[in-house]
């Protein structure tokens, strides 16, 4: 009431304070209402016109943007695409060509090789019989080997024929003398027939250096190339890997089998420097941030414009499909594949667009890329100048709509300043019935409920005085009502805490072990989630040998749930008691559950686990009806039994039970909770779980049963923390073969 009173105080001060001002502010509303409201308007509409400009104009912005990047892109696209797979098409054709002159050599060395006697005897230089050899000349090679071995008549003979071939090799070198070349025939027999093609001058030497030619002489054997295994075991054309030549340039090699009337003679073929194929890469380049190389079969660049990062090329180059770059190890994934297509991708930290185009004849994959800035600058350099004008229309549009703005804020102004001075008049016959409304309203806030306000003014000001007046009625019935609530309140908690008081009565007290019952150990606990819950446990002795233990969970909360409970107790117990044997636990709680479906009129259930304990040889015979799996801890190992294999209790009449048992050994324990322990929440929702309840079961090796169930209600608290308990807490530690410590 003092608080209302302060309030009331409060208000009718300010009316009186401010009285003059709200007069004031109605006069304005009501002189200038129609230009206020033609001016919101006015402003409505212009803002609307604005901000429709502005947004088409953005609009315009980004459809010129997107269109021109678009068109942009895919006539890169397109255009780089067309370029890559025409480039890849050319070298692959250049290749051919090799191929065919290959095929070429071998078909004339077979046909010959297979016709000797149809060929006089030819002499050649020697390489280990003179000290020089011109490029463009022809010569005979002696393997190591051979060398050491000597040449017999018979083999010299083949040698001299075999050099007729040299009518096609020179005719055929003579295409090739623009470029780093050598044209051979290697025999299975260890000797070789080369014509060497060094660019430049003529009768310059094909060895590079006098060491070059030492170690030739000392160490060449044809036979021990890599082109001549492969030609050798695919029995056809085929192209080798980039490799190091005798000359100490990197060189591409193509070769193929040639026969006698024996099979396979050897291998002819044509190699030759990578330099022409190195110089049509580069070539190939685009633009200013333009990169193009081949891959080989292997995922290896071996030809590239880039002398640096992953792109450069090199006899030792790495996988480019185990790049860690995801988008280029996929694009290298699939141009080994020998797919063609055009694909955004990650170099060195830059994005590209990358074109690649298969070249069949070889087994490689021709790459070219363009940098994405390059592709888009011409839309970027289009976006900035309409960017530039739109800038400059909206600066334009919003110095109009300032100048506009401003000439109606000056009119608006002089009117309010018109209508002040009229508004003093109004201000005493609108304050005589509000101070009369505040004076009443402080004599009922005092206390007087009785009081009634008498105002007839015939406006908002009379209707006010009326709501208070209804108000003070309201009022007085609230206060009784208030009053009668707080009495039935106080008997229903007291009536909740005798209930709780009652139901903790229910429990049994703590159990003495005499001397016959000293090898166990029995700890309980119960905790409801309100004031009296549905959990229960117990234990009794059937006679001095058994002892049976029970705890059971009824399917609600609160008193109903507690009653439930006190009537599923009294039934299993007595049950129980009635038979006394462990054999018959199976038929006791078959029978407590008829009883229990006949007076279930509220549809509620229960799960329950009960067993009996025989003393003397730890025999542990237990029906679980539905309940949850309890724990058996063993030699500091807790593990939970099979789930529960029979139905829960109080839901059908006539179901059958099975009771299952175990033998504990001294030392072992068993631990009966309900779901309100593994099923508590912390402050987040989480579940302590039955893995947590487990670990913490098996954190000490000797236990006994109020010690565990110390434990755990340790681990809960810090588990739960803040958060309020969800649902009864019920836990039975059960120790065989030592007494419970506490």
């Amino acid at each position: 009431m003092k608080g209302i009173r302060t309030w009331l105080r409060r208000m009718a001060d300010y009316s009186r304070a401010s009285i003059r001002r709200q007069v004031l502010f109605l006069v304005l509303a009501c002189g200038i209402g129609t230009f206020v409201a033609t001016l919101v308007l006015f402003g409505y509409s212009m803002h609307g016109l604005q901000e429709a400009l502005e947004d088409e104009g953005r609009d315009i912005e980004d459809v010129v943007a997107e269109s021109v990047g678009d068109t942009a892109k895919k006539r890169t696209r397109a255009w780089l695409r067309t370029s890559v797979e025409n480039e890849a098409a050319h070298m692959d054709r250049e290749l051919s060509v090799n191929g065919t002159d290959v095929q070429m050599l071998a078909d004339s060395l077979t046909l010959l090789m297979q016709s000797q006697d149809k060929y006089g005897m030819r002499q050649l230089v020697n390489t280990r019989e003179v000290p020089d050899i011109a490029t463009g000349t022809p010569y005979v090679h002696y393997s190591p080997q051979l060398a050491a071995e000597g040449v017999g008549w018979d083999l010299a003979a083949e040698i001299g024929r075999a050099a007729n071939f040299v009518d096609v090799l020179i005719p055929m070198s003579k295409s090739y003398r623009e470029y780093r070349t050598s044209l051979f025939a290697a025999s299975r027999k260890g000797y070789l027939i080369c014509v060497d093609i060094i660019p430049g001058e003529p009768g310059q030497s094909i060895y590079p250096s006098a060491a070059a030619k030492k170690a030739f002489l000392e160490n060449f054997d044809a036979r021990q190339r890599p082109w001549y295994r492969l030609a050798q075991d695919k029995g056809g054309i085929i192209y080798t890997d980039v490799y190091l030549g005798e000359d100490g340039h990197l060189e591409l090699a193509c070769a193929a089998p040639y026969y006698d009337e024996d099979g396979f003679a050897g291998v002819v073929g044509i190699g030759g420097s990578i330099e022409d194929l190195q110089r049509q890469v580069r070539k190939a380049s685009i633009g200013k941030t333009g990169i193009s190389f081949c891959l080989d079969s292997k995922g290896r660049v071996v030809l590239s414009s880039s002398s640096e990062g992953v792109l450069a090329p090199g006899l030792q180059g790495t996988d480019l499909r185990e790049n860690q770059e995801d988008t280029l190890a996929e694009a290298a994934r699939r141009m080994t594949a020998g797919e063609s297509d055009v694909v955004k991708v990650l170099v060195d930290g830059e994005e590209y667009y990358l074109a690649f185009a298969p070249m069949p004849v070889i087994g490689w994959s021709f790459g070219a890329l363009i940098g994405r800035e390059e592709v888009l600058a011409p839309a970027q350099e289009v976006t900035a100048l309409v960017h530039e004008e739109m800038k400059y229309f909206y600066d334009t549009l919003n110095q109009d709509f300032a100048w506009v703005a401003g000439k109606v804020l000056l009119l608006l102004g002089m009117l309010a300043l018109a209508a002040f001075f009229t508004s003093g008049a109004l201000a005493d016959r609108i304050l005589r019935p509000i101070r009369a409304l505040a004076e009443g309203v402080q004599e009922i806030a005092e206390g007087n409920l009785d009081k009634t306000l008498e105002i007839h003014t015939g406006n908002e000001v009379e209707e006010l005085a009326t709501c208070f007046n209804d108000m003070t009625e309201n009022l007085k019935d609230h206060v009784q009502r208030l009053s009668q609530a707080a009495a039935k309140e106080e008997r229903a908690r007291t009536e909740l805490e005798v209930a709780a008081r009652i139901q903790a009565g229910l429990l049994p007290a703590p159990l003495k072990p005499s001397v016959q019952t000293g090898k166990f150990g029995l700890s309980a606990f119960m905790e409801p989630a309100k004031e009296v819950g549905g959990d229960l446990y117990d234990f009794y002795f059937l006679n001095e040998d058994l002892l049976a233990v029970t705890v059971a969970d009824v399917s609600d909360k609160g008193v109903p749930a507690a009653l439930f409970m006190v009537m599923a107790k009294t039934l299993l117990k007595d049950q129980v008691l009635l038979r006394r044997e462990e054999k018959d636990l199976a038929k006791a709680v078959a029978e407590a559950n008829d009883a229990l479906v006949q007076s279930n009129t509220t549809f509620m259930f229960v799960t329950a686990f009960i067993g009996i304990l025989h003393l003397p040889t730890g025999s542990f015979t237990y029906v679980n009806a539905g309940h949850n799996p309890p724990l058996l801890c063993r030699r500091g190992r807790a593990e939970y039994l099979p789930k529960a294999k029979n139905p829960i209790l109080g839901v059908q009449s006539g179901m059958a039970f099975v009771a299952e048992k175990v033998t504990l050994q001294p030392g072992d324990s068993f631990f009966l909770y309900t779901d309100g322990v593994t099923e508590a929440m912390d402050s987040e929702g989480g579940f302590f779980g039955e893995r947590r309840l487990k670990e913490t079961l098996s954190a000490k090796s000797v236990q006994g049963a109020g010690e565990q169930v110390e434990m755990v209600l340790e681990a809960l608290s810090a588990f739960v923390g803040e958060a309020s308990q969800s649902d009864d807490i019920t836990m039975l530690a059960l120790a065989y073969g030592k007494k419970d410590e506490n």
